[in-house]
């Protein structure tokens, strides 16, 4: 009986501390993952902050690879265009790419 109860205990306690882990990794670090974020060498080095979407035409960092909506985003598309001209490519809220594959982008 006693095992079964240490076990519990043990269990309870490890739940108690991944759950704590887990809260802290999906909460924003800095003001860098909050609105969109672009980053270089695939969500290492950020780049470029954009803190509310608000669809114009915006140049994108040359060197972004990957980006994430962390708040307020619902869609990023993005153009091979700098002035949002011709076909765009919705990119969602999450994603890799090549860098300079696109040169500019509106988020919403």
């Amino acid at each position: 009986m006693r095992a079964r109860a240490a076990r519990a205990g043990a269990v309870l306690t490890m739940s108690a501390i991944m759950t704590a882990g887990l809260g802290f990794l999906a909460s924003p670090a800095s003001a860098q993952e909050s609105g969109l974020t672009f980053y270089s060498g695939n969500f290492t080095t950020a780049v470029a902050n954009f803190p509310a979407p608000t669809g114009a035409c915006t140049p994108l960092p040359p060197t972004a690879d990957s980006h994430v909506g962390w708040s307020g985003f619902q869609d990023v598309f993005f153009y091979r265009t700098p002035d949002c001209s011709g076909q765009e490519t919705g990119a969602g809220t999450l994603l890799t790419y090549p860098a300079g594959r696109w040169t500019s982008f509106r988020a919403i």
